[in-house]
């Protein structure tokens, strides 16, 4: 029996016995009512998403059920009759995010970009001006993803868009699944390729703003908030992984052809097919470009992100000037996700109002002998921390949920700067590299069977040594420049 498997049999049971227990515990010193029952709520909690004992949506029902019926409100106030006063605002207070909502916007960008066949051609013109070698093709097919990332926030969707491009040059230069090391390479840069664009924008996957807004909701938003400044910290070193990305699949899997059998004919027929490029792909690539412009300049002119992300998307869905009708989307859109990351930022944002995460973390950092380790040491161990951490996991969503509220817990309990602590370790919440469960891109690009679980452990490992390498240096270097640490 798998573990997944495990998880969906007895998650819910395990989740359980785990509110049971740390309810009956005896309430510490210094531990109020409230906090002990938020700190029940959250062990629970975190079984469900770790096991997926129940579909994420449902968790979050079983959490505003409980906090409104049993917690009631941020104090534990009650009536002058003795009965607890209930918030229904308390209970879905996370709801009202706008980091939230750029999940579901952003989502609508990335579906006009798909079904308007522009991701498809952009993809496809990188792989004819590039494609002529094996480490030509591989580039093309990472910078494709990495084209698509800003407007694409999810490590799925872009793994599942990129799979026939990969899947097509593997044929041109007919590498066989299993048996081709230009394959492997291939493949594994295009599995590494999806988790590290994710990284490196705040809309490049779903884990993203959810973190970026509970850092804001515990420090205050802030220029280290915006979408502009979350690609400053992260595209430059980004880019350096992935070079030593392509770099390190070629070294262990070198290929065995050094050009293009009967040159770009593939991709010539795949463009050829699409033909000439259509009205509604106009539309999207303005709308693409609008969207990026108005992300990037968010430092001057003060615009959520959110709120861009809205405006695009009402350009999409307008009569004659858009490319797509909200009939073609919705059965599109993660509403599985907006519920659950509801759930996260609600349940997150009343742990961090009632100090919960704070007295359990200083509880825990006197009993380790930590309390007193200065934040740089600290950043860089769970830096490392965070990234090789992926491999119990089996989606990144349920990791930042769960590692986000204690790492700004953590940040609160210790006095360091919420902001310069937390956004490090939320730019490592992508990088989902180890095995095929981790994430669903990979098990979408290992299905294509180009290479093994083994070989998929052996190079994301040093991939992964190499990446917290890249940040540390990072950490002292860029993030002391543009003024984050």
């Amino acid at each position: 029996m798998t573990f997944e498997q495990w998880g969906k049999k007895y998650g819910l049971i395990v989740s359980v016995l785990a509110f049971f227990l740390i309810w009956a515990l005896p309430t510490p010193a210094g531990m109020t009512l409230v906090q002990h029952k938020l700190l029940a709520i959250f062990g629970g909690a975190i079984i469900m998403w770790i096991t997926i004992g129940v579909n994420f949506a449902v968790s979050t029902f079983a959490i505003v059920v409980l906090l409104y019926f049993w917690v009631g409100n941020a104090t534990g106030a009650v009536a002058k009759d003795g009965s607890l006063i209930r918030n229904a605002g308390f209970a879905v207070s996370g709801f009202a995010s706008p980091s939230l909502w750029l999940l579901v916007t952003g989502f609508v960008i990335s579906i006009a970009m798909t079904r308007t066949g522009v991701a498809k051609r952009v993809a496809l013109l990188l792989m004819k001006g590039l494609g002529r070698t094996p480490s030509g093709a591989i580039a093309a097919t990472m910078l494709a993803n990495f084209a698509i990332a800003p407007l694409t926030p999810s490590n799925t969707a872009r793994t599942a868009a990129m799979l026939p491009i990969v899947e097509g040059i593997a044929a041109a230069y007919d590498a066989k699944p299993g048996k081709s090391n230009f394959g492997k390479a291939l493949a594994l840069s295009a599995t590494f390729t999806s988790n590290i664009t994710g990284s490196a924008f705040l809309t490049g996957t779903i884990p993203n703003p959810v973190a970026i807004g509970l850092i804001a909701a515990a420090a205050g938003g802030s220029i280290f908030t915006t979408w502009s400044y979350w690609a400053l910290a992260a595209i430059p070193t980004n880019i350096l992984i992935l070079a030593a990305t392509l770099w390190l699949c070629l070294k262990l899997y070198p290929p065995e052809v050094k050009s293009l059998p009967g040159g770009l004919s593939y991709v010539d027929k795949q463009l050829e097919e699409m033909g000439p490029i259509s009205v509604p792909e106009k539309k999207a690539i303005a709308y693409f470009i609008l969207a990026l412009v108005l992300w990037s300049t968010d430092a001057i002119h003060k615009f959520d992100s959110s709120m861009v992300a809205f405006f695009v998307g009402l350009l999409i869905f307008l009569p004659r000037i858009g490319v797509l009708e909200w009939r073609e989307t919705e059965k599109s859109l993660p509403w599985e996700l907006f519920v659950y990351f509801g759930g996260v930022l609600t349940l997150s944002g009343v742990l961090m109002q009632t100090k919960s995460f704070e007295w359990l973390i200083k509880t825990g950092m006197a009993a380790l002998g930590l309390q007193s380790m200065a934040m740089m040491p600290l950043l860089i161990i769970l830096i490392g921390f965070s990234i090789f951490s992926h491999v119990i996991w089996s989606t990144t969503t349920a990791m930042a949920g769960v590692m986000m509220p204690i790492y700004i817990g953590l940040a609160q309990a210790l006095g360091f700067p919420v902001v310069a602590f937390c956004m490090p370790l939320a730019l490592m919440m992508a990088y989902a590299l180890f095995l095929p469960f981790n994430t669903m891109g990979n098990i979408i690009m290992f299905g294509a069977g180009y290479y093994t679980v083994t070989e998929q452990v052996k190079s994301s490992i040093l991939l992964g040594l190499i990446i917290w390498g890249l940040w540390i240096v990072t950490a002292f270097t860029w993030w002391s420049w543009i003024g984050l640490l």
